[in-house]
């Protein structure tokens, strides 16, 4: 690739203004550990290194000890010390956990709404950089087709739909999980998204007849097999909308805390695949290795949506790094980590230099970062002040920047 002339350009945001990006991970991960884990946990790793989310739902996770081994085994080996488990509460069949960036948001309140077959876990989250709050609620409602099965679904809805009718009118709140409805004229999902104070939508509008049908295909999450994997799970291919993340007014209306609708997906569905594994003939979506770690960890995609949270505060500085070509790499500076979102180019790697001259984060830019766009660094430990960023390609300076870290 021929070597990028960089333009250097800094644009200094006001300390009382701005927005912090959090991607959210929705991810039923199959009976986990179960006796399987082992096998899967590089899976795992693989996936979480190629979303980058700083906040996880999951769903079918097997007590306290699946939680600790998920915290320990995948999240702490992608980003040793950034990661933290929530509050679990551990039932009578799988359950649902919570996983966050450390120092990301503040737990003020958690609980869960009972019902006949699996609990609903709720969070009450206050993110940490912003002040703003929000309710996350993660459910796995009764699986299977059939009137019975359907009926179960929607007694399990009616406890939700009660609980957030009663909730405050103008709360922000987040439904993410595994809703196992076939098509939106289910009884269960017309309940929720029906008028009212609690009402909920679907960010992407689209709400259909989603089972078995390919016009839908590119929103599927299950399943990714077409024969029985680690884990066990299903194994019809790629037909059913089960995992969905739906949301309140609030984050709709234009205004304060928002939900990105552009960057919600199916993580890995390339819509190339109804009917069948997500690995059947290559995948268009992300890199094969990643394809084949979706495949192996589970019979259900991930949900990735990004969160717009707005920023009161510590935001202090984005820095573009402009190349020919229009390609560009941003640095946004903030707590607990820094991003740099980068352009398509091979060999680069970062290094942040504190007001004394010494490097106090170096190393390469891994190509997992490269093809997700998006390279994330510990800044949470370093004290506030002046600091310089510096990018590299092949050993040799490309671009240079300071910027401010606000505590």
């Amino acid at each position: 690739m021929p070597r990028a002339a960089w333009i250097l350009a800094a644009l200094l945001l006001a300390s009382t203004a701005g927005a912090e990006d959090v991607t959210l991970l929705n991810w039923n991960i199959l009976n986990y550990p179960g006796t399987s884990g082992t096998i899967r946990n590089p899976y795992f790793r693989t996936v979480i290194g190629a979303t980058d989310p700083d906040l996880i739902v999951v769903q079918e996770v097997h007590s306290q000890a699946g939680v600790n081994e998920f915290l320990t085994e995948v999240l702490e080996v992608v980003a040793p010390g950034e990661w933290v488990a929530g509050p679990f509460q551990e039932s009578y069949d799988t359950d649902r956990a919570i996983f966050y960036r450390t120092g990301l948001v503040t737990i003020p309140a958690s609980g869960w709404l009972d019902t006949d077959l699996r609990n609903i876990e709720w969070w009450r989250l206050r993110h940490t950089l912003s002040g703003e709050e929000f309710v996350l609620f993660t459910l796995h409602l009764k699986a299977s087709q059939g009137s019975d099965n359907e009926q179960r679904r929607l007694e399990e809805a009616t406890v939700l739909r009660d609980y957030l009718d009663g909730l405050p009118e103008t709360t922000p709140v987040i439904v993410a999980g595994d809703f196992n409805i076939y098509r939106a004229s289910e009884p269960a999902y017309q309940l929720l998204l029906s008028a009212g104070c609690g009402q909920l939508h679907d960010p992407i509008d689209q709400v259909g007849e989603w089972h078995n049908n390919l016009g839908y295909a590119p929103i599927h999450t299950q399943s990714t097999r077409t024969s029985t994997g680690y884990g066990g799970g299903a194994t019809g291919g790629m037909d059913d909308r089960f995992d969905q993340v739906l949301v309140t007014d609030e984050w709709l209306d234009g205004t304060g805390i928002e939900i990105r609708t552009d960057t919600y997906t199916a993580y890995g569905n390339d819509g190339e695949h109804f009917n069948q594994s997500i690995i059947e003939g290559g995948n268009s979506a992300v890199p094969y290795e990643v394809a084949e770690a979706l495949f192996h960890t589970s019979d259900h995609l991930p949900v990735r949506v990004e969160l717009d949270l707005t920023a009161s505060a510590n935001v202090a500085t984005e820095l573009r790094f402009e190349t020919e070509g229009s390609r560009a790499a941003r640095l946004i500076a903030g707590t607990p980590s820094v991003r740099l979102r980068l352009p398509d180019e091979p060999e680069l790697s970062f290094q942040l230099v504190d007001p004394t001259g010494r490097v106090v984060v170096r190393g390469p830019i891994p190509s997992a970062a490269l093809y997700r766009g998006e390279y994330r660094c510990r800044v949470a430990d370093l004290p506030a002040g002046a600091y310089i960023a510096c990018l590299r390609r092949a050993g040799q300076l490309v671009g240079t920047e300071r910027f401010v870290l606000v505590r």
